[in-house]
């Protein structure tokens, strides 16, 4: 073997063990095969230099050629490698080079003008190679130095920007320069002989190696595979043995006496035994030494990304993603800023809970406009150099030096730039390290879809509990909120103001419907405006608004209900000032714990409460409590029950039903006169007693419409008779509805046969789900149909029916109404109006 060949042997062997371990990588990006074609092509030159040093096959010009050409194409993979590091498709000196190198290449080969073919020279034992070099090298150095310089332009073009990649790209540059400085000195006199270009590929592996593993160009563990731990611990093993084979086989046959062929397997043994103790060692000193730290960050990765596979919420995601990162970068602030609708970017998480939220970035900040459309770090002083950040306001700069930021995570997927990860490490670490950069980058990407999905997730679900034409939450969500918000506030205040809109109907009429969906949207607005983060703002149905006020009282809560409504008395329809085309609100308002005791409550007696204000004339606020009620209205009109504007008709109605049965007739002023007596013992306030007065009046009043057939049948009703008498509920409400100042009474009317316990009838309501007012109209119905004469049965004594009554406590009857309507009765509290006859068992209808 000719002198200097170790060189040859050394930088091969590095050249290949790169290429083995980057061809082990069964799925490649564009820039790893590029890198790949790079060491090739150094294979390819230092390969050349050992077969002509070699003299292998006895073809010094053969060898001497191939290593021309790898050094002739070595520009070319250089540029196809940057531009692929850049993501740079195509570029016209790639092209230029190659054609220019290999048509030099081929013109030297024939002519051997530039570098010719080397004189070999026996010195001693070995061999010496020596180029003597004419003008023309030096010629070809000047379009060698113009090349070199393109590639160290197109790195600092493309880095000066980007540090983290300046910084990884560095000892690559460093190698190029060696290369071309080992090229250009071995054309010097003074190096005749000496292998100074082959030295100069050494040093450039070396610095390839660096890149790889302290500027993470690439991962370690591709480098660290066990085919390369297998390949380095048979080129040592094989060095050893090598050395040991002799020595070590005297000493079997010399020493022990064991002829040659046992020597030879003994020897053999010995060898496979080094190389599996060098394997080991090999491997677990480079896993400890080199990925360790790698290691541990890629099973963070893979706990990371399993962990929010099945998380539906961002604030979970994010909370998982901050402690990801705490637990493998040391870090002093974390900031993470999430996309809202408004494409606002606004803190959602901190590393520090006590840190202030009230950052934000909008959609046209100069930093969102460098991160758009990049999953790669952004560094704050390579930031801090573009033109672009010279056009913030000076407070802008201002408030990203006061947040300390070190780098900026872009969080983004095929949505767009979903966040931002704002990030600072702490002194002695610092967070331009490329691995530690790689590692958060990775964080991000995985952050990125998870994000986007439970924001999909989080948007549907927010969807379904808003109303559509509106944007407050809908009916649904309203009462689930309710409902917590009651529990949550148990111990405090929470009032509740309903909004029904006075004449929509007519306003549509007026209008149309498009101006009615329109003014429905400004009440949404006025709404959502007038009240506070921790309050809530709903649409119950078509033209009824209200407003969750937790800690607010009953006095504040009328306060602001009295400005929403002079703000809705504002929206007028441009086509018309008449006075019918004004909207005005009613208002209910109600406070818990004071006034209601259960969620159900609090929404009933706030409804009640606008049934009231519809009642004194609309477009007014009404507290439900009697002596509030009082203090807000002592200079108000006298009250004006909407029953007289209608006497005339409900009179005509109750004839015509007295004539097909005398019963109804004389059974509705009873009713009226029990429900009466009982709602004033059991406090209700006036209002609400003669809604119950006015209700017992008219709660058979469906009757109408049953035939005299059924009416007077003698007998007990069939199952197909009983389902037409049931009807007359239905039927009594759809003759209220036609009039509108009486609908206040439907929920009375409506609810009359409901039971206690939930067996009664039209919609099986129980407990405290029934109105109150039903539950009233229940029990003087029951009273007086029990304890009168009729077609189907006679009436029982008044004794007896309290006790029918009592038994069904909580059964048919409220238990806490029933007790105060029997102490009347048997206290002489009420005026019995009863036929008496030997009692018998009846069935109510």
């Amino acid at each position: 073997m000719s002198g200097y060949s170790w060189v040859s042997i050394i930088s091969i062997f590095c050249y290949l063990f790169l290429f083995l371990s980057f061809a082990s990588v069964k799925k490649r990006e564009k820039v790893l095969g590029s890198f790949m074609m790079l060491l090739a092509v150094m294979i390819l030159w230092n390969g050349g230099s050992f077969g002509m040093r070699a003299q292998l096959f006895n073809t010094v010009n053969f060898w001497h050629h191939v290593s021309l050409l790898g050094i002739f194409v070595l520009p070319y993979a250089y540029f196809g490698f940057l531009l692929s590091y850049f993501e740079k498709a195509k570029d016209f000196w790639r092209k230029f080079w190659l054609i220019f190198y290999l048509a030099v290449f081929v013109f030297n080969c024939i002519t051997g003008f530039f570098i010719p073919l080397p004189e070999v020279v026996k010195v001693g034992n070995s061999f010496q190679f020596l180029y003597n070099y004419s003008w023309p090298i030096y010629l070809l150095f000047v379009v060698i130095t113009i090349t070199f310089a393109q590639l160290i332009g197109l790195i600092w073009r493309h880095c000066r920007g980007n540090r983290i990649a300046l910084r990884q790209l560095k000892p690559i540059a460093i190698g190029m320069a060696a290369i071309f400085l080992g090229n250009a000195l071995s054309t010097l006199p003074f190096f005749k002989g000496l292998p100074i270009d082959m030295l100069s590929g050494v040093v450039n592996s070396i610095f390839i190696f660096y890149a790889l593993y302290k500027k993470n160009l690439f991962r370690m563990s591709i480098l660290l595979s066990t085919p390369n731990y297998i390949l380095m611990a048979t080129a040592l093993g094989a060095g050893i043995f090598f050395k040991a084979f002799g020595p070590i086989r005297k000493l079997f046959i010399g020493k022990l006496g064991i002829d040659n062929s046992g020597a030879l397997i003994f020897t053999s043994a010995i060898m496979v035994i080094i190389i599996a103790v060098l394997y080991f060692v090999i491997s677990r000193t480079f896993t400890a030494v080199f990925t360790k730290k790698e290691q541990r960050q890629k099973a963070a990765l893979a706990s990371f990304s399993e962990d929010i596979t099945n998380m539906l919420h961002v604030s979970d995601i994010l909370q998982a993603m901050s402690e990801t990162i705490r637990d493998n970068v040391a870090l002093s602030r974390m900031f993470i800023l999430i996309r809202g609708a408004d494409g606002t970017y606004r803190v959602q998480h901190t590393l520090n809970p006590l840190e202030e939220k009230n950052f934000c970035l909008k959609a046209d900040h100069p930093l969102i406009s460098c991160l758009k459309g990049s999953q790669k770090c952004l560094l704050h002083q390579d930031f801090s150099r573009k033109l672009i950040y010279r056009s913030l306001w000076e407070s802008e700069k201002a408030l990203l030096l006061g947040h300390q930021a070190e780098c900026y995570i872009p969080i983004s997927s095929d949505a767009g730039l979903t966040g931002i990860v704002m990030l600072s490490g702490k002194p002695e670490k610092p967070l331009s390290n490329p691995a530690t950069i790689g590692f958060l980058e990775s964080v991000a990407a995985l952050c990125a879809e998870a994000v986007k999905n439970a924001s999909i997730y989080e948007k549907a679900i927010e969807d379904s509990r808003r109303d559509e034409l509106t944007g407050l939450i809908n009916h649904k969500f309203f009462f689930e909120i309710m409902d917590r918000e009651f529990e949550t506030h148990r111990n405090s205040s929470l009032s509740l103001c309903i909004f029904n809109i006075d004449n929509f109907k007519l306003y549509n009429q007026l209008h149309g419907m498009h101006e009615g969906d329109l003014a429905l949207q400004h009440v949404a607005s006025i709404l959502e405006s007038s009240i506070s983060e921790n309050c809530y703002a709903a649409r119950i149905n078509g033209d009824k608004f209200a407003l969750i006020l937790p800690g607010y009282d009953v006095y504040s809560a009328k306060c602001l209900a009295d400005t929403v409504s002079a703000q809705v008395s504002s929206i007028n329809s441009p086509a018309t000032n008449s006075s019918y085309g004004r909207m005005t609100v009613s208002v209910g308002i109600c406070e818990s714990p004071c006034m209601a005791s259960s969620s159900k409550e609090l929404y009933r007696n706030a409804d009640m409460a606008v049934y009231m204000a519809k009642r004194n004339g609309k477009n007014s606020v009404q507290i439900f409590s009697n002596d509030l009620d009082r203090r807000d209205n002592r200079n108000s009109s006298e009250y004006k029950s909407g029953y007289s504007e209608h006497a005339d008709t409900v009179y005509a109605l109750t004839a015509t039903i007295d004539a097909k049965d005398h019963y109804t007739f004389r059974h509705s002023q009873n009713v009226a006169y029990y429900a009466t007596e009982l709602a004033k013992a059991a406090g209700m306030t006036p209002d609400v007693v003669e809604i119950v007065r006015e209700a017992g009046l008219l709660h058979d009043i469906g009757k109408i419409s049953i035939t005299e057939e059924i009416l007077n049948k003698t007998g007990k009703l069939s199952t197909d008779e009983y389902e037409i008498m049931k009807g007359h509920v239905e039927s009594a409400v759809n003759i209220i509805h036609h009039l509108p100042s009486l609908d206040y009474v439907i929920p009375a009317v409506y609810s009359h046969h409901e039971r206690y316990d939930g067996h009664g009838y039209p919609r099986r309501l129980s407990g405290d789900n029934i109105p109150i007012t039903g539950r009233i109209l229940c029990i003087a119905d029951s009273f007086d149909a029990i304890t009168s004469n009729r077609t189907y049965k006679e009436a029982i004594s008044v004794p007896e029916a309290l006790d029918m009554m009592r038994a069904e406590s909580a059964g048919q009857f409220d238990p806490r109404l029933i007790d105060i309507f029997i102490d009347l009765v048997e206290n002489g509290d009420i005026e019995l109006r009863t036929e008496f006859s030997e009692p018998v068992s009846v069935t109510n209808r």
